[in-house]
């Protein structure tokens, strides 16, 4: 745990926590206890660096088989239906 809140910061890391440090804030000064609750959550996700999906969850792999562009296409057809019928 240690190792994570020495490295891995970047801008998204430290925005969450000052998010969760506002959030704190105003969760004392308003006696909000869900506010407050919230801003524990996402000052843990921002110390823990874990989001949403884990860390390193949401990333996409590098490799690729084929783009769209890059795979065969085959012609489509379309019939008309008569709907008066």
């Amino acid at each position: 745990m240690l190792e994570q809140l020495k490295y891995g910061w970047n801008l998204m890391r430290i925005i969450r926590l000052a998010i969760a440090g506002f959030a704190i804030a105003q969760a004392l000064l308003s006696h909000d206890w869900l506010l407050g609750i919230f801003g524990g959550v996402v000052a843990y996700m921002a110390l823990a660096n874990i989001g949403c999906c884990g860390v390193g969850g949401c990333s996409t792999n590098a490799y690729q088989r084929k783009s769209i562009h890059q795979q065969a296409t085959e012609e489509v057809t379309y019939e008309e239906v008569d709907h008066q019928k």
